[in-house]
């Protein structure tokens, strides 16, 4: 199957370790890469579960753009992006089905948040990376949903199947509250780029600039 699996995490490592337990068994066969912004003890359960591990938390868009560049990098088609702090336990085949069902311009979200979502190589390469000036989180998959509305050359697609199993919501933040601190800025820069909230953008270009050519 033409896919990898990419799993950023910073402190849930308890979590993420049960969620690896469960992939050994439904995944054997899936490679895993695991980006582990905290230093963690993270316990992978067969060799196709890799750990890189980062000096720093460099955040959560710089996280799905490393994992994703890795995973295209190996000439996988699609990098499935999950969460440290849910589950998703279906068989390879469920997936494979999932898969057959989108075109290749199509990124597919669970029917809910982005805490699980299949990302297409040609959604990437066309799109461009996650916005980095997202940090650590938040508003980054907002801005992505805006930047593939106005493209369109791609779409979103909404598939219940990625729906989590085991849904556990902000973790990391539960933990540590201070991962939250910059969303108030993140929600003036999304602002200050497209014009206005989620929903309530008013620029057709990024910060309402029109392109030049020379």
């Amino acid at each position: 199957m033409n896919i990898a699996v990419c799993i950023p995490t910073i402190n849930r490592a308890d979590l993420l370790n049960e969620a690896l337990a469960i992939y050994d068994k439904c995944w054997p066969t899936l490679k895993i890469f695991i980006l582990d912004n905290g230093n963690q003890v993270i316990h992978t359960k067969n060799e196709n579960q890799i750990v890189i591990k980062s000096d720093s938390n460099i955040g959560v868009a710089a996280s799905w753009n490393f994992l994703s560049e890795i995973a295209f990098s190996e000439g996988f088609m699609r990098s499935l992006i999950l969460n440290d702090d849910i589950i998703l336990d279906i068989d390879e085949n469920e997936l494979h089905r999932a898969l057959n069902k989108y075109a290749d311009h199509s990124i597919v979200v669970q029917n809910g948040n982005w805490c699980s979502f299949i990302l297409p190589k040609v959604v990437f390469d066309t799109i461009g990376p996650f916005d980095e000036h997202f940090y650590p989180a938040h508003y980054e998959d907002n801005d992505y949903m805006y930047r593939i509305k106005l493209d369109k050359h791609c779409d979103i697609q909404v598939d219940n199947i990625l729906n989590p199993t085991t849904y556990r919501n902000s973790m990391s933040i539960q933990k540590e509250p201070t991962l939250n601190k910059f969303s108030k800025e993140n929600l003036n820069y999304y602002i200050s780029k497209w014009g206005g909230r989620p929903s309530e953008e008013t620029f057709l270009s990024e910060f309402n600039t029109i392109p030049t050519y020379e």
